[in-house]
């Protein structure tokens, strides 16, 4: 009966862990139940502070229409890990031109952002320590274009791991950003890889 009983208590807790968010365009996700959902002011904030580092960077503006509809932070302050999901339309990119990606192209793709993301990053007090060579990975059965890197943190000490993960799907591309603080790895990233497989659309 113990045994039972044990097995009942960690599904129990297993259930209430995380939660499934529903976004629009048929996109949904688990998260931990407990880290905050910010509000649309709060996303639009966090959209016109990026759009202020693409200027100050010297970036030219995004050609197709960005929707932010995820914003998601660990709790407790500061936080350790954070998820963002946004669309873009019309895609960058298509299923088509991943399937196509070299080796090559890849490399030359890590080159390009290095350069782009250090400049952003700059005008908020960070900066990139480390740029992996982007990768063509699955997400829900489709191509995805996985950027990772480590960052500073203006903040704190530990750095930060990044993995953006561009989707493109028919009409628009699904971006995806997992971030957690390295120091803390061994909380957030089992959390994030859960977060990872459980993306739907």
């Amino acid at each position: 009966m113990l045994v039972i009983a044990l097995m009942i208590g960690s599904a129990s807790a297993k259930d209430t862990a995380f939660r499934r968010v529903q976004l629009p365009y048929g996109i949904s996700l688990e998260i931990p139940s407990h880290w905050e959902i910010f509000s649309q002011d709060e996303k639009q904030n966090f959209a016109a502070a990026a759009e202020s580092m693409g200027r100050n960077a010297g970036g030219a503006e995004d050609s197709g229409k960005k929707e932010r509809l995820l914003a998601v932070s660990a709790r407790p302050f500061p936080s350790g890990a954070k998820i963002r999901v946004s669309v873009t339309t019309p895609p960058e990119y298509t299923q088509a031109d991943l399937a196509a990606t070299t080796a090559a192209e890849l490399s030359q793709l890590r080159s390009e952002y290095i350069a782009m993301f250090n400049k952003m990053l700059a005008s908020g007090g960070a900066r990139v320590l480390e740029m992996q060579t982007p990768q063509i990975e699955r997400i829900n059965n489709k191509l995805a274009l996985a950027m990772a890197y480590t960052r500073t943190d203006p903040d704190g000490p530990s750095p930060w791991q990044v993995t953006q993960y561009g989707v493109p799907v028919p009409k628009r591309l699904i971006q995806i950003t997992l971030s957690y603080r390295q120091s803390d790895a061994i909380i957030w990233k089992p959390i994030l890889e859960n977060v990872k497989r459980s993306i739907r659309f």
